[in-house]
């Protein structure tokens, strides 16, 4: 259990900071810098990670067959839309605060398996605490979420240039939405391994554990994230005249930059996992709660060490991390209560 909830902690780190460098590319545009993370992140790193953990991988796709893997890779197409949604909108508003929206939308989205799969632990100790948990962290993701307004409001009042640097970009407000349809349709992985799946059972039929298994079902649903944020990149890079950058000066720095994310997002996503492997279905609504709450914790925290956050924003976003905290607590305590139910 402990492992578990330590490898879901893990997994909301790796996820809250594996943006930071994007600030740190200059010389590439977001499109430049998204299509090598896709290709690293979303079509090789998953396959590799396939091909070393799950038994006679080739032999587990072929008799998962075409439909299933077809329709896997449909699914994860439409929800790896929430990557490219995700981070447009960190130039605008902020690591933090679109983290928060993020995280916030797809932790309610979480709570699916739990009324579907679980509805008859709601009453119980573990199933309260998970409500509980959840609730904490929305309280915790508004406050986050309003010290990231009342900055925005700050920044433009103390810049003249603000709206000539975001010129092109999404505004404020687009990118608040952006982000809360990003986290509901990123929590799709989650639903998925939550669910009964035929991929599982073939897996480990071929000798795969609880992990490898999941790795299985990853890589074709990471694979369809990587089409549809590919071609969105492609756009991008037609529209604006942008493949010359990927050989301008300091391209290198930028493309290992790029890889660095994708390797950063890659281990959040095997830990995760390995997480649910050790956790179980009822886990799954546990770690994704907490890889979340853990997310926006730590990129809140990135966010007030780069100096993002000052004044009268800093104290509500401080009190916003600190509910976050007491979150990780609560659905922590759900797990081990979850345990010791099932035991007795």
């Amino acid at each position: 259990m402990i492992l578990g909830l330590m490898l879901a902690i893990s997994c909301g780190a790796s996820w809250g900071l594996y943006l930071a460098p994007m600030r740190l590319v200059k010389a590439w545009k977001w499109e430049n810098i998204w299509a090598l993370w896709s290709v690293v992140g979303l079509l090789i790193g998953p396959l590799l990670v396939a091909i070393f953990t799950v038994p006679h991988y080739w032999l587990v796709n072929r008799d998962v067959g075409v439909g299933i893997l077809a329709l896997t890779v449909l699914v994860g197409a439409v929800s790896g839309m929430s990557g490219f949604l995700y981070s447009m909108t960190v130039p605008v508003i902020g690591l933090g605060l679109a983290t928060a929206l993020n995280g916030g939308s797809s932790m309610v989205m979480a709570l699916l398996p739990l009324f579907i799969l679980h509805r008859n632990t709601v009453l119980h100790t573990s199933g309260v605490l998970t409500l509980l948990g959840v609730g904490l962290a929305v309280v915790g993701i508004s406050y986050c979420g309003k010290g990231g307004g009342l900055r925005e409001k700050e920044a433009e009042g103390q810049s003249q240039e603000q709206p000539q640097q975001k010129a092109g970009k999404l505004t404020f407000l687009k990118s608040v939405v952006a982000c809360c349809i990003a986290g509901a349709i990123s929590s799709g992985m989650n639903v998925a391994l939550a669910f009964p799946n035929p991929i599982f059972d073939v897996a480990h039929k071929y000798g795969s554990s609880d992990f490898g298994a999941a790795n299985a079902f990853l890589a074709p649903y990471l694979i369809g994230g990587f089409f549809s944020n590919i071609l969105y990149s492609a756009y991008l890079l037609r529209k604006n005249s942008s493949f010359s950058r990927f050989v301008a000066p300091g391209a290198l720095r930028c493309a290992l930059w790029s890889v660095f994310m994708a390797v950063v997002f890659l281990f959040g996503v095997s830990a995760y996992a390995g997480a649910v492997g050790l956790m179980g279905s009822f886990g799954a609504v546990i770690a994704w709660g907490l890889s979340m709450a853990a997310m926006i914790l730590i990129s809140g925290i990135w966010d007030v060490y780069v100096g993002e956050w000052k004044g009268q924003p800093l104290k509500i976003m401080a009190l916003g991390i600190g509910v976050l905290m007491i979150a990780i607590v609560a659905l922590s305590l759900a797990e081990y209560f979850h345990q010791i139910e099932t035991i007795t």
